[in-house]
Formats: C-alpha cells, sequence, structure tokens
C-alpha cells in the first residue's frame, strides 16, 4: 500500500508578495494533480514551527513532499525542514540538509565542485569588496547565499576589478553578506534537469538563448528575466526545451551534470545550470530541490519527456517511497558529521 502524502511548504511575514502568490498556486496545482492520480494527500504549511505543522501526521504512514525554500533564519529554511524531518523519522522527497546546505552556500558549494574535479568558472568571494582580488574579466558579481536572482542585474557582470569592489559592495550591504564574484562564460546558458537517488538519470536539457542582447551585460538570468513578465529581459529570452544541441554537447552536458549531482550527494531530483567556456561545460549553480511547479524549468523537461504534472510529482514520491524502510537512517546528524556549516543555519 502506498503511504499518503504530506505536501509541506514554507511561508511567513518575511515572505515576498510573489512568492506567497506563486508558492500557494503551485501547491494548489500539485495538490490537485496527485490527487488525480489516486493519492491521499494533504498541504500544510510552516510559518514558524515544524511541530505545528507536523502534528497527527505519524512518519510511518505519511510520506512528506518537501518544498519548503526558505532562507537560513527562516524556521522552513530547507535544509533545517530536511533535519528536522529526518530526526522525527519522516520519509521525505528531495535532497537530505547536508546537501541542501552546502549548494545553498555557493562558495561551500564551488569548493566541493573542485574537490570532486567538476569545471566551474573561477572565482573568489568577499566580506571587504576593497580588498577583492581577482584577474579574471568580465565576471559576475552576485549574492552568495541567496537564490531565486536575487541581486542579480545587468549591473551584476563587471569589467574590471574597480567595477566589481563597487557591485561588491551593493551587494555586501544589500544583502548583509558575502560577495561571490566569478567569470562570466558569455553563452547560452544549459539547465540540465536530473532525477534519481543511487542512479540518477538525465530527464532532459532546456537552454536559454540570449541572442537577442547585442551588450554582454544583458546576456545573463537576472531577477527580472525570471520574476517580471513585463521586463525586456523576461519577454527576450527564449526558453527552449528540449534543448537543440549537437550530440557531442548533450553528451558533455549530461556527463558534467550527473558529475556534480554526484559530487554534491543530491538525491531525487534536481536542475545543474552550465555554460560554456570555450565549448566547455562549467557548472555555475546547483539546484537542489528545484522548482518543481507547472510552469518551472523542471517540469518542462519532464513534459518533454511524455509526463503529465501529476506522472512528474508521482515519480518523485516514489523515487523518495524507496527509503520508507529505513525512514530517518540516512537523514539524522550522524550521517554526515561533522557539519561546520551547521552554524550557518542557526545564524
Amino acid at each position: 500500500m502506498k503511504p499518503s502524502i504530506l505536501f509541506l511548504f514554507g511561508l511567513d511575514e518575511d515572505s515576498r508578495d510573489f512568492e506567497v502568490v506563486s508558492t500557494l498556486e503551485m501547491v494548489d496545482k500539485a495538490v490537485a494533480a496527485l490527487r488525480e492520480r489516486g493519492w491521499v494527500v494533504e498541504p500544510r504549511r510552516i510559518a514558524h514551527s515544524i511541530d505545528a505543522a507536523l502534528e497527527s501526521f505519524s512518519p510511518d504512514e505519511w510520506l512528506v513532499f518537501n518544498i519548503c525554500e526558505g532562507l537560513p533564519h527562516q524556521a522552513f529554511y530547507y535544509a533545517r525542514v530536511a533535519l528536522e524531518l529526518g530526526k522525527r523519522g519522516y520519509t521525505y522527497t528531495g535532497c537530505d540538509y547536508f546537501s541542501l546546505d552546502k549548494t545553498q552556500y555557493k562558495w561551500i558549494m564551488k569548493r566541493r565542485l573542485e574537490e570532486q574535479s567538476v569545471p566551474t568558472p573561477q572565482w573568489a568571494i568577499t566580506e571587504q569588496p576593497n580588498e577583492l582580488q581577482f584577474d579574471s574579466f568580465p565576471a559576475i558579481v552576485k549574492p552568495a547565499a541567496e537564490h531565486c536572482s536575487y541581486g542579480i542585474t545587468r549591473q551584476s557582470v563587471v569589467m574590471n576589478v574597480l567595477e566589481a569592489r563597487a557591485q561588491a559592495a551593493l551587494i555586501v550591504e544589500e544583502f548583509h553578506g558575502p560577495a561571490m564574484i566569478e567569470s562570466f562564460c558569455d553563452s547560452d546558458e544549459y539547465n540540465v534537469s536530473l532525477w534519481g537517488d543511487a542512479a540518477p538519470e538525465v530527464l532532459g536539457i532546456s537552454t536559454m538563448q540570449y541572442g537577442y542582447f547585442k551588450d554582454i551585460r544583458d546576456r545573463l538570468c537576472t531577477f527580472d528575466a525570471k520574476w517580471s513578465p513585463d521586463s525586456e529581459a523576461y519577454r527576450s529570452i527564449p526558453a527552449i526545451c528540449p534543448a537543440p544541441v549537437s550530440i557531442e554537447l548533450k553528451r558533455k552536458l549530461e556527463s558534467v551534470a550527473l558529475a556534480a549531482y554526484h559530487a554534491l550527494e543530491l538525491r531525487d531530483y534536481a536542475r545543474i545550470d552550465i555554460r560554456l567556456h570555450n565549448g566547455k561545460p562549467m557548472v555555475l549553480d546547483i539546484n537542489a530541490n528545484c522548482d518543481v511547479s507547472d510552469g518551472g524549468g523542471f517540469f518542462n523537461a519532464a513534459h518533454a519527456a511524455g509526463f503529465s504534472y501529476g506522472e512528474m510529482l508521482e515519480h518523485i514520491a516514489e523515487i523518495a517511497m524507496v527509503r520508507m524502510p529505513l525512514a530517518g537512517t540516512r537523514d539524522v546528524v550522524s550521517q554526515h558529521e561533522p557539519v561546520p556549516e551547521m552554524s550557518m543555519m542557526e545564524s
């Protein structure tokens, strides 16, 4: 017998308006799609208390579909939720706290990629912008611990160290945290969607093409390009799935994406963002527990592969279900101790 599904999401008074609207819309559609597939599904919101959201749901009977995506100071920070679910013996979809926490902090993610010989652009991190040293331009400056393209504008692309220091200073002041700089790969962007646990597979590859823009500063996925339908960037950057790539490039993209998936010990589903440098794929970012809304890139890949929205969500749940007899054994703290990054979660 299959378990019931507790569809867990997070919103609080710090959530931005567009986050509230998009999250509630996604929850309604996802719950309906899973119910149409025959699942018993109950949505629950975390605002300030994980225990309150889990009350009356036994870990022996309920599989948690975890779409929490908060920041480290919020109760529903996704790594914290994964940690607490594991402690309580729940089986849940998506990555464990270890992978979620490491991919939140981009400098930790980058170090992990380098340790595992996964290609990624040259980078540096700073909390003292006036002391920043970097010699690979053009480059992009962005917040080192944000998501959803927060802090990324056309001014993020810098051409020299003076511009880099100025942009880093703005980032540090606005986001109260470090800024990251990395070499800017001026190519189309490839988003590789993967799913699976011990033996992941590539679901599909999409691409965002920047040929409309002549100025290099516009050839990136800014906050407006992602979230502002009225902006020129949103209208002028097509997302194409499946990506029109050669067999050789497809093989290279898949190989690098799988290497990144393994390097950060991901599971269930993720999206790897890649650009090319002299024809070589370079990992820009790893989106563990990526967006699974019916308008997101992961579903675009699933749809191109022949899955309906409900079938995609069901498959993610089924991947996680395999772990149910061992609920809690993989996800407790002792799995990955010591974990120095955990102190960041509590700050």
